[in-house]
Formats: C-alpha cells, structure tokens, sequence
C-alpha cells in the first residue's frame, strides 16, 4: 500500500507542470554613430533576431535602439528593477565599445568624446549592466558584441591616460558565482562584422543560445565554435565567471505520453531547422518552417523573409515602356525593362525626360525605376535639391544604385550641405547591397578620411570586396597601395598584378601605371617597348597621362625617333582633357625650340599649369628657372602681376611671400 502510494505521488509530482521561471532580458543596439564613430551595419539586425530568439524562449523582451547616454541610463534603471525577482537577468549590448585604463565602456550615439576625459562622462560603464542585473537569482548573464576597434582613436586628446587602446575590450572578471560575461572576441582583439546581415556572434547566439535542453555554458561553448570556423580563426568568443547549477535558457522539457522527456516541445527542433534554411533563397523552405514551428522563436523571420522572396510582379506586366524609359534607363538600373536601350549619363537629353519621368510616375506612381530614372534626368540637369530627392525615394525602393548617386550628392554637397557621413552612411548602404562601385566608395572615404577617421586598413578591405565584384578602379586602388607601401608593405611587384588585373579589367589608368612600372623598372624588368605598348592602349582608351607619356618618349627619342613636334601634339592632347603634365609640357615646348614656339603663348599655358596646381610648375617658380626665355619671363611676370601675387623681379628670387600668395591663389582657383 505504502508502495502504491509513493508511485502515485511521483506519478502527480512529474505530470505537474513545472513553475515557470521568469526571464527578463534588455537588448541595445547602437548604430546610428555620428562621425567620428562609424555607423554600424549590424546591430538593428541583430537586435531583431535577438527579440524574436529570446522572446520564443519565453522572456520578457526589452529593447533600445540608437540610444544617447540619457536614455541608455534610464532603460538600466528601469531593468535593474524588471530583472529584480527574476530567474534569470539577460542584457545584450550590439554597438561600439571602448577599454580605457582596465575598464570597458559601452558608446551611447550621443558621445563625442573630445578627450579621455569625457569617457566617464558620456559612456556607460560596464559595470552598470552588472548592476542592473543584480536582483536576478539564478543566472545573470551580460553579452557583448562590441569588440570594435576604437572609433574615437584619432580625435580623441589623450589628457589623463598614458595612451588609449585601438583594439577591443579587456577581460572583466565578476565574483559573484551565478554571473556570466560573454565577449564576442576575445580581450584585446576586433569582432568582425561578418557578410552578412548579422555579426558572427549574434548569428551563432541565435543558434544555440535558446535550443531546449542546452544548458547555458555549452550553449556559448558551441557559439565560441561557430564564430572560431564562420571567420576562419579570426576572432573566437571567450566568456568569465561560472555556474554552480545547470541553467538552461531554452524552455523547459516536460514529459509527453510515453514518459519521454522532450519530444512534445514544439519548439524542439527550431533552432537547429533554422540554421539549416537561414541562409536559402527559396521561399518553400520558410513556409516549411512555419509549418513545422508556428510559434517558435524564428517565426516572425521566416514570415519576413518570405515576404522578401516573394515573387515580384514583372515591371514589363504592370507597365509597358515609356518614354520615361526610352530617354533615361540606366544600365545599372536593377530595375530596368531588360527590352529597353540603356541611355549614358551625359546622353540623357534632360529637357525632355524630365517631364517624360514625371508624368510616368504620375501615372504609376509603383513602379520603382521611374524615380531612379527621375533622378537621373535631374541630375544631369542640374536640378540637384530635386535629383536628391528623386534618388532618395528610389533608394528607399531599394535601388542600390540610386542609394550611391545620393551618396555622390552628399559627398560633394550638390543639392545639400556637404556632408561625408551622411555619404557614408548611403554608400555603406549601397555596398551591403552588393554594389560594387560603392564597395570602392567606402574604401575612398576610409582612405581619404572623410566622414569617418582615415583607416588604410578599412580601405584596402573594402577596395577588395569591390575587386572581388570585378570593379577595375578597385583592383587601381589595391595597385597604387602596394605600389606606395600605404597599409600594406610597399611591394612593386604585387602592385604591377594588381595595375595588371585593373588593365585587364578595361582601366585606362592602370594601363599607363604599367607603362610607367616598365619604363622605370619598378616590379618588373625595365622595357620601354613595352612601355610604349601600354601608353598607347591607355591613350586610346582616353587616358590623358597616358598621352602625356607618350609625348614625352618622342620628346626624348625613346623606342622612337626623337620628334619635339609629335611630342607637341600629344601634350596638347593631354592638355585639351585637363592633364597638368601636358599643360605644363606644352608650356615648356612652346618656350623652347618646335616649330610653333611662342614665348608668349607659353607663359599663358604655364599660368594655366599654376592655376590647376601642377607641382612642377610651381617647383620652378619657387627655383626662378633659368631655363626661361626672357620674353617669357616678362610675359609670365605681367601674367602674375595681373593676378596680385607678384611682387619681386623673375631675374631675382621670389621671396617666401610671394610662393605662398602664388600657390594660395591659383591652387583655390583650381579647387
């Protein structure tokens, strides 16, 4: 009897439900940096995966996006007291962070940080979140996916410290025995945006964070090992502090009719089902999914991405072509009628397809390459203010290649206040898109520092992803970094593969950089045949310098027949495109000994070399060349003295004034 008894008790203890535990989590994703700070790509991503992985866990989900440090503040108070009584306290960080002096500090998009000393000011100290943590009873856990490099690096006055980290955050130890810190990288090193959506460390926490019956310590063991082989051992997560209990994050495993544990959880299998078909193109696998998992954790993504694959409507169905489209389609356009003749930027007649564009909008104000066209017409117009916003409701249509003319007008404040960030910001959007030419855009703008701080590493990367799209001017670029050791170590002969690669591409640029790689023997054995070879297929492809180079092999009978004539008349080639080397060359020739040579007429071209900022020329000004003829001197000095920058004699020595007032002058009027 005492038997039957206890069986029966066991039998209602299991069939009991166990009492749910109550778990609370706070999600901040900061990405809408203003410069210095790069804008970040990932964290709005990750933050909804993460509410959509959390919340069919059964949290209850609290999340901040693009916060200032206010309302950073205020969302931890408010969760130290939600996360107070609960099981378990979650806060997961996706933004920029810094480590100053031993300690790590999360960036609101507020912070300007002018110096170290405005860290404590304008940051959130790690140790908040842990604090806001505290009430929770049986696992408070902090992950952090802001290992980044520090984006204040070269602005920042360093007043009270030795020197400011560049890399990642420092290792932080807790005492306490049911705490858990999770860094997406490990101490000292950069987190990797990844190529896709998500950083690496989201994407594997959404994996394995939550699976039914994975107790929390081997569910970050298993996203350590994911992001080690996503990035090929470039960054491998670590975590700090340890567990007494088994906890689990994923919900509860309850008996079913047979008395096996797990198999009526519905949500079993999502996760791992998910990161089989997270990646597909094919929209039958996510109705699967939802099929399989109504409610689980990814079922809100799956509708999402199913939306995204769903079958577009023909533009050729729901409108015929226009003349709209017959005055400006645009080749890159990824929305034009595939039975349409592309129309050239600078052959768009503009008068015409202004109205044309409009009306067809008027008429299907749906069809999304209308506006890109639109903006086009405009844009060639001149119309700027109106391109702009033409350009940006195609971008918003999704036109990736509406989104980087935006980024051209805000680069060079056309329509708008000169804004790099903000170019940035729609290049960025642009390349993610997989444009290759914005690709190029992003490395420019890291190579030149322009809207974010100067990062020659940054650039190259991005110069490579737009190489790997096959854009040539990319391939230049990675050339001309090798060729001048910027980034990388100098390495003439990688820079010649690279100029090669660019060339075979259709680069009328790199063809002459391997002309003047071979007539001067840098990476490659001097050749001037071959030299001459490349001049001339960079100059048929409209390369000015490269005809420059070619006038200046017959000026000095290189591989041919010394011709101060011929090397006249491709100077003047070079020149009519704006080349200051043949401006400066044709001045030279004009002063010497051609058949044409006028003295006067030279020291007009030299004043159009000054004016355009042609080094050599302002080189031989600031040496009073005695080279010149004296009705050049004299023509030149009126020239100058016209201008108000001349104020000594050109058979003296210009004073140190003079040389400032001559480059200031003439190189604003070139800008």
């Amino acid at each position: 009897m005492l038997l039957r008894l206890a069986i029966l008790l066991l039998a209602v203890v299991i069939g009991q439900p166990a009492l749910a535990e109550r778990k609370a989590a706070l999600l901040i994703g900061n990405a809408g940096y203003a410069a210095p700070a790069t804008v970040l790509k990932n964290p709005p991503n990750d933050i909804t995966t993460m509410k959509a992985t959390l919340e069919g866990a059964g949290f209850e989900v609290t999340v901040l996006q693009d916060a200032g440090r206010a309302a950073m503040s205020a969302a931890l108070a408010a969760f130290e007291e939600k996360a107070t009584g609960a099981d378990i306290g979650l806060i997961y960080y996706s933004g920029h962070g810094i480590e100053v002096n031993g300690d790590n500090f999360l960036i609101p998009v507020d912070a300007k940080l002018a110096s170290d000393r405005d860290v404590k000011y304008e940051t959130i100290l790690l140790d908040d979140l842990l604090h806001a943590l505290a009430g929770a009873t049986k696992l408070k856990l902090v992950l952090l996916d802001a290992c980044r490099d520090n984006p204040f690096l070269t602005s920042m006055k360093r007043l009270s410290t030795r020197g400011i980290p560049t890399r990642g955050l420092a290792r932080v130890d807790s005492a306490e025995s049911n705490m858990l810190i999770g860094y997406a990288t490990a101490p000292g090193e950069v987190a990797l945006d990844g190529e896709g959506t998500m950083s690496p460390y989201a994407t594997a926490l959404s994996r394995h964070l939550v699976v039914p019956g994975l107790e929390v310590e081997a569910a970050l063991r298993a996203v350590a090992k994911d992001v080690f082989e996503a990035t090929g051992g470039k960054q491998r997560p670590f975590k700090t502090g340890s567990l007494f209990e088994t906890v689990m994050l994923g919900k509860g495993l309850a008996p079913d009719a047979s008395g096996t544990i797990g198999h009526n959880d519905p949500c079993r299998d999502a996760a791992a089902h998910w990161a089989e078909i997270r990646e597909s193109k094919d929209k039958v696998m996510f109705e699967d999914h939802l099929r399989l998992f109504p409610t689980c954790a990814f079922a809100n993504i799956a509708r999402q991405r199913m939306a995204d694959l769903a079958p577009v409507v023909s533009v050729r169905e729901a409108t015929g072509e226009t003349e709209c489209d017959r005055l400006a389609a645009a080749e890159n356009d990824p929305f034009r009628l595939a039975s349409t003749k592309p129309i050239g930027f600078y052959d768009i007649d503009f008068a015409r397809a202004i109205p044309a564009c409009e009306a067809a909008i008027r008429d299907n104000p749906q069809e999304k390459r209308f506006f890109y066209q639109l903006g086009r017409s405009l844009d060639h117009g001149g119309r700027f203010p109106e391109a702009l916003a033409a350009y940006r409701k195609a971008a918003d249509l999704g036109n990736h290649q509406a989104m980087r003319n935006l980024a051209i007008l805000y680069e060079n404040g056309e329509g708008t206040s000169q804004d790099y960030a903000e170019a940035m910001r729609w290049f960025r959007q642009s390349a993610e898109l997989g444009n290759g030419l914005a690709m190029n855009n992003v490395g420019l703008l890291y190579r030149n520092g322009k809207g974010v701080p100067e990062d020659l590493n940054a650039a190259l990367e991005w110069y490579r992803k737009s190489a790997d799209a096959g854009i040539p001017v990319a391939m230049q670029n990675i050339g001309d970094f090798y060729d001048l050791g910027l980034g990388v170590k100098q390495d003439l002969k990688e820079a010649f593969a690279w100029y090669r690669k660019a060339a075979d591409g259709g680069s009328a640029a790199s063809m002459t950089n391997l002309g003047w790689a071979l007539a001067n023997g840098r990476g490659v054995k001097r050749d001037d045949v071959e030299a001459m070879r490349w001049y001339r297929k960079a100059a048929a492809a409209g390369d000015a310098q490269g005809m420059n180079n070619i006038g200046t092999f017959y000026e000095n009978g290189r591989t041919v027949k010394k011709d101060k004539e011929e090397a006249m008349r491709w100077y003047r080639m070079a020149a009519d495109k704006g080349n200051t080397y043949g401006v400066h060359n044709v001045a030279a020739l004009l002063d010497g000994d051609v058949k044409d040579a006028d003295p006067k007429e030279a020291a007009r071209w030299f004043e159009r070399a000054l004016r355009l900022g042609h080094q050599e020329s302002l080189r031989q000004v600031k040496e009073n060349s005695r080279a010149w003829s004296p009705a050049f001197r004299k023509e030149l000095q009126r020239i100058l003295t016209d201008a108000g920058v001349y104020t000594g004699q050109l058979d003296g020595q210009f004073g140190p004034s003079t040389v400032r007032a001559v480059e200031a002058i003439f190189n604003r009027q070139a800008s």
